[in-house]
């Protein structure tokens, strides 16, 4: 026995050490594009073997910095103009940025199924203004949950993708039917990258794939879902001097450029 927290997470769920990892070794990075040091004190408590072949990669490193930047960015533009408003987190994983971005009024709220939330409850303890909820995203009765008649904004990080297009509409449409004028910031990925899994360097490690991706949030203004597209960060927009020649190059590309995003979504 080490004195380590053991995980029991396996599927998609174990994926959330991916990201993880990913922010620990960024947060060691010199001048690195993020700095969470709660996730560093996190990772040293838990039993998790990330040598040899389940070491994260320098992709999965730099991208998941980026998109942890641009969702912190647009998570603090929603406080900012609503101090008292709602943040849901979706499929929250190991996230700090509830830790990061209090500003000492906001309610937060963090979904995950209940093996996630467990081991959460490790290093995050319930206040009456930050909240756990141990369940499926699908199980829609944790709405129920959450107050009604303030601003909300909710957040899916590494999520959506490893569910079918059928589901993510599903999903975004009872939620925008719900709450009413509510901020929606989604990750998605190219379909082809969706349809690639199997060559993403850390997660075809696990039993896990993704199912779903999009080429541009306008799409969702097709769907009939009770969403606008409002705006979206590519990822290969930022930081390209910690890419390789390559994909330096690659970027000039638009298609290529725009293969990972965070989307801005509001239901109307």
């Amino acid at each position: 026995m080490n004195g380590k927290i053991e995980t029991k997470l396996t599927g998609v769920p174990e994926t959330l050490l991916i990201s993880a990892r990913a922010r620990y070794l960024e947060t060691k990075y010199p001048n690195g594009i993020i700095h969470d040091p709660k996730i560093v004190e996190i990772l040293d408590a838990i039993d998790y073997d990330y040598s040899g072949r389940k070491e994260v990669s320098s992709g999965s490193q730099i991208g998941t910095a980026i998109r942890t930047e641009i969702l912190d960015e647009q998570t603090q533009v929603f406080i900012s103009s609503n101090p008292e408003g709602v943040v849901v987190n979706l499929g929250c994983g190991l996230d700090t940025r509830f830790y990061r971005l209090d500003n000492e009024c906001i309610n937060w709220y963090d979904l995950d199924l209940p093996e996630t939330i467990d081991l959460r409850r490790n290093f995050f303890q319930e206040t009456d203004r930050y909240h756990l909820i141990a369940q499926s995203v699908f199980d829609f009765s944790w709405i129920d949950r959450l107050p009604t008649g303030k601003p909300m904004l909710f957040i899916a990080e590494g999520l959506l993708m490893y569910f079918a297009g059928n589901e993510v509409i599903k999903l975004l449409r009872v939620l925008a039917g719900r709450f009413r004028n509510a901020d929606f910031l989604i990750e998605a990925m190219s379909p082809f990258l969706a349809r690639n899994s199997q060559k993403h360097p850390d997660v075809k490690k696990y039993n896990a794939s993704f199912k779903w991706g999009i080429k541009t949030g306008r799409e969702v203004n097709n769907w009939n879902a009770g969403l606008t597209f409002v705006n979206e960060w590519y990822y290969f927009d930022r930081h390209r001097e910690r890419a390789s020649v390559f994909l330096r190059m690659m970027c000039l590309l638009p298609a290529f450029r725009k293969m990972m995003k965070i989307v801005h979504l509001k239901s109307i």
